[in-house]
């Protein structure tokens, strides 16, 4: 089995998996008990059972054991492989690997929300979720916001392909809104939209900044200022004019503690299937698959606590 093959070699398990061998054993009880109580109710497929039974993984699974079943979705997440090849991988046909990659993801998401490591996907999700991370009598409420974008391939429709079409990176794309803390923890990712959808625009329409938060926030957000929140944004350059020093040296001061959230981002896109183009399409999968990853950034940032130094005061 590769889970027991890749676990000989510390290495080689993070390199193919993304996470350590310390980081997989905090998830997979979490992971275990999700997997049987959905299999219970449902088949891999997705499709609901008759009736609520015992599950239990059948001897000639190609994926026998729940070890192998975590390292087989978190090895495909990992890597992106064409699922011909991930098949091969595993030792199955193609088509049960696209059930086992659908139903394994499906698993991973509800043992991150019983966790709490999910990000919040609402609104309404996302006020609870800041009450919780800054209570009244905590520290500094500190907030980093940005836009990203992930590769799709090129859509067959025109109307579509216009949609999707991203100026900025030149190819067909969509894009989330994420929230992070200054701890590099994802707080919120906003609902999958068009490659051609201003950042500001997801901010606006996706989620709320309540009063009292400092928000830090890059040029593309000019004008976004919530009642009640103090702004941090970098000065931007006026058309046919140059800033001045103090405003040069205030960019700069701004970018260095805002390049946490780029960190961020960059964290969650070791996992290759939200950094190149994704090409499942089924079940919503694009539009669900970077929460995913970024509950997986989330996990690993917990296990490793670690603070900033804030430069500016």
């Amino acid at each position: 089995m590769k889970y027991e093959q890749w676990r000989t070699n510390p290495r080689r398990f993070l390199a193919m998996t993304g996470y350590t061998l310390e980081q997989f054993d905090k998830l997979l009880p979490d992971f275990s008990d999700m997997h049987d109580e959905y299999l219970s109710s449902h088949y891999i497929n997705g499709k609901p059972r008759n009736h609520h039974r015992t599950f239990v993984i059948y001897a000639n699974s190609p994926l026998p054991t729940i070890e192998e079943r975590l390292v087989f979705i978190l090895s495909y997440l990992k890597l992106n492989p064409l699922q011909e090849q991930h098949a091969d991988t595993f030792g199955m046909d193609q088509k049960p690997c696209n059930e086992f990659i659908h139903g394994l993801k499906i698993i991973l998401d509800k043992s991150f929300e019983f966790s709490g490591d999910m990000p919040a996907q609402t609104p309404a999700e996302l006020s609870a979720k800041l009450k919780a991370v800054f209570p009244k009598d905590g520290p500094e409420k500190e907030l980093l916001h940005d836009g990203t974008e992930r590769e799709i391939p090129r859509p067959l429709d025109f109307d579509e392909q216009q949609e999707k079409y991203s100026g900025k990176k030149k190819k067909h794309a969509v894009k989330n809104g994420i929230i992070a803390t200054v701890f590099c923890l994802v707080l919120f990712v906003s609902p999958t939209v068009n490659g051609n959808v201003h950042d500001k625009k997801i901010a606006d329409t996706c989620y709320f900044i309540p009063k009292g938060y400092k928000l830090w926030q890059d040029t593309g957000y000019q004008g976004y200022k919530p009642d009640g929140v103090c702004i941090m944004q970098p000065f931007k350059k006026p058309k046919g004019k140059e800033l001045t020093m103090e405003q040069k040296e205030y960019n700069r001061e701004i970018a260095s503690f805002r390049v946490r959230i780029e960190h961020t981002i960059g964290s969650v896109k070791r996992f290759r299937i939200v950094k190149d183009e994704c090409r499942l399409r089924k079940a919503g999968f694009v539009e669900s698959v970077f929460a995913t990853c970024a509950a997986l950034h989330n996990l690993r940032i917990k296990m490793k606590p670690f603070c900033y130094k804030n430069k500016l005061t």
